[in-house]
């Protein structure tokens, strides 16, 4: 069976270590015990997330984990529908770096962005409107889920 291609923002590697709200962390860990059922994604903007967390323990298992995965590069194509994502209004452009994750999930047609973020990325509003977005540009639907969701 073909194995999801899945896009982990940085909440979904801090949270596995947060014990501030240990459900959250619980169902985290859940979703770590699961990782090799699916292909990892990550970005730049991931790594210099990772980099300014000051506890450098923490710092270095969460760089741990992105071993596993594979690093995407941004490109014209993925700063054209970040721009696209925030003039229609999804995505503050004060958070343009949430933009860019969906730019590089929908780009890299990967199947789903996974966030604890339900600010900005987990919400209707944003899943609906990425997907217009997407196929009026061209590119496929993508999924924007929690870990627990998947």
């Amino acid at each position: 069976m073909k194995k999801l291609k899945i896009f982990l923002d940085t909440s979904v590697y801090s949270s596995l270590f947060d014990n501030r709200i240990p459900n959250r962390q619980k169902m985290t860990q859940d979703f770590w015990n699961n990782i090799g059922d699916y292909e990892l994604y990550y970005s730049e903007i991931i790594l210099e997330e990772i980099n300014a967390v000051s506890n450098e323990n923490l710092k270095k298992d969460m760089k741990n984990l992105l071993k596993d995965g594979e690093k995407l590069k941004t490109s014209t194509e993925v700063e054209n529908l970040t721009q696209i994502y925030i003039k229609e209004g999804l995505i503050p452009e004060k958070y343009e770096n949430d933009a860019v994750l969906i730019a590089l999930t929908s780009v890299y047609s990967l199947d789903i962005l996974v966030s604890w973020n339900f600010k900005h990325l987990v919400k209707r509003k944003t899943r609906i409107g990425v997907n217009l977005i997407n196929l009026k540009n061209g590119y496929k639907t993508i999924e924007i889920l929690a870990p627990p969701e998947l």
